[in-house]
């Protein structure tokens, strides 16, 4: 009776499958899309950091310019230039700890890899000794 009901279920219900979007997020298994999800996300705010930084520093030039000589418009600029330079430079230093981190245990950190990979033989581990 039992096998009958699950037969049956799975007729009645059907199977899910996923948007062709999320195609590839589903094919690497559940590690690995929440690592390309977080990949492409960390990218995503590395590109919107860069444009704001970019817009910053074009606004902080052309507040500089049009200051007129006022000491208060001219700090005002000079502010937010350093802001924005500190900001640039966090970014900055946040990548190479990553990457440092990503080195140091041989994990490729946000780049759809399994969570400990096969540590025998480095197969998961891209730059592994005896893989290319």
């Amino acid at each position: 009776m039992s096998k009958l009901i699950a037969a049956n279920f799975d007729s009645v219900i059907g199977g899910v499958t996923p948007p062709p979007a999320l195609q590839n997020l589903t094919s690497q298994g559940g590690a690995g899309g929440i690592s390309s999800f977080l990949s492409n996300l960390i990218q995503l705010i590395y590109v919107a950091a860069i444009l704001i930084f970019v817009f910053m520093v074009i606004f902080s030039a052309v507040q500089w310019v049009m200051s007129g000589g006022d000491k208060d418009k001219v700090a005002a600029a000079r502010s937010r230039l350093t802001t924005a330079v500190i900001g640039i430079i966090l970014l900055a230093i946040a990548f190479v700890i990553i990457n440092a981190l990503g080195n140091i245990t041989g994990f490729v950190f946000f780049n759809g890899q399994t969570i400990f990979g096969d540590l025998q033989s480095g197969s998961n581990v891209p730059g592994y000794p005896g893989r290319p």
